[in-house]
């Protein structure tokens, strides 16, 4: 049976037009066009930078390179240079989409024995007339009732491609957009053993709503933040132009066990001091974008100093994720190491923060 592939088109992905600044995919607006993650963040005046940029620039090294964490190889086969997160889009149908029982004990399988987080877990339970609905905790819902929309076998795309032993493939995250409904489900170490689907944790949002998680609560990442919109994609980066956030991943002894908004968790080890979940890091505005850089590293570089890169999950530091995809140019990777820590600051979100308007358990930056 042959592989699907993980591209994207333009006509999947487009920026947002007119008065909207959010970025599309499948016909859903990425969360509205007043979401943190859509929002410019390049006015200095307004979003100064943070007290500590220069301490946790230091922490980090100032010559650490940006790294792409995204590939060229679109083939889920190829395990060993199969990088990234792919991106599934279903309608919801049988032909798209399976709504199997997801358990979140492992040791059912008797192939590997943690057990996940259903309790901070979203689920899809049955609405009663033939559709689904978002249940949240689906530690409130009977085992036998939760569910998730993989997508049919033929078509599912994951993190880590075809691996599947929980044991050594990673964390395997399976990001689905259900266009229609605009639906965004993300679950972290999703595996398929014996026919059985585990999960150690799935979250999900709706895409017109600006609600965040609970607070406390991760999601596919340790932050509680949304993969999929964050993540670089080729279709965009051709077109020129990204108009929303990345995410950004630092190793544990660089992160603190505390989250900032927007983020609404954190994990990993105790490093007081150091930079907290949902920080913002920003390109700084004098840097100088070559002229000779392909127009994918211009759209990312510009990105990085407009909306900037949301500090989502313990990882490599200074690597920025993507899904993996043929269309990427191999020369972007390289331009875009020259991006160094130092070139970057930490940015003052105390202007929304402080507006009366605002909520922690929204993500809307203007109103």
């Amino acid at each position: 049976m042959p592989v699907p592939s993980t591209s994207t088109s333009v006509a999947d992905v487009i920026p947002g037009a007119g008065a909207s600044s959010a970025p599309t995919l499948a016909d859903c607006e990425l969360f509205p066009a007043s979401a943190i993650f859509n929002t410019r963040i390049d006015d200095v005046s307004r979003f100064p930078a943070h007290a500590k940029s220069g301490e946790w620039v230091d922490l980090v090294g100032r010559g650490v390179s940006f790294g792409t964490d995204w590939g060229v190889n679109d083939n889920a086969a190829n395990y060993s240079t199969y990088w990234g997160m792919p991106i599934n889009i279903v309608d919801g149908s049988t032909a798209t989409t399976e709504w199997p029982v997801v358990s979140f004990d492992f040791a059912t399988s008797g192939v590997f024995w943690d057990r996940g987080y259903p309790d901070k877990s979203d689920c899809a339970v049955a609405d009663g007339n033939g559709g689904f609905s978002i249940a949240r905790s689906c530690g409130a819902v009977p085992a036998s009732q939760r569910r998730f929309p993989f997508p049919v076998p033929s078509k599912l795309l994951s993190e880590d491609g075809v691996c599947s032993d929980p044991n050594t493939c990673g964390d395997r995250h399976v990001l689905v957009v259900e266009k229609g409904a605009c639906r965004l489900w993300e679950s972290y170490f999703a595996y398929n053993l014996s026919g059985q689907w585990y999960a150690m944790a799935t979250a999900a949002w709706d895409l017109k709503s600006l609600s965040l998680r609970p607070d406390d609560w991760a999601a596919g990442d340790a932050a509680g933040l949304p993969i999929t919109p964050l993540l670089a994609k080729a279709a965009e980066a051709n077109s020129g132009e990204i108009r929303h956030a990345l995410r950004v991943t630092f190793s544990d002894p660089k992160l603190a066990l505390e989250h900032a908004w927007p983020a609404r968790f954190a994990a990993g080890g105790d490093n007081p001091g150091a930079i907290p979940f949902g920080s913002l890091l920003r390109l700084k505005s004098d840097f100088v974008i070559p002229d000779d850089w392909t127009a994918q590293a211009k759209a990312l570089a510009t990105a990085a100093k407009r909306y900037g890169l949301y500090v989502a999950d313990n990882g490599a530091d200074f690597y920025v994720q993507g899904e993996p995809n043929a269309a990427w140019d191999l020369r972007t990777n390289a331009q875009m190491r020259n991006i160094r820590m130092s070139d970057m600051e930490f940015v003052d979100l105390g202007a929304i923060k402080r507006d009366p308007r605002f909520s922690a358990d929204s993500m809307a930056a203007s109103w």
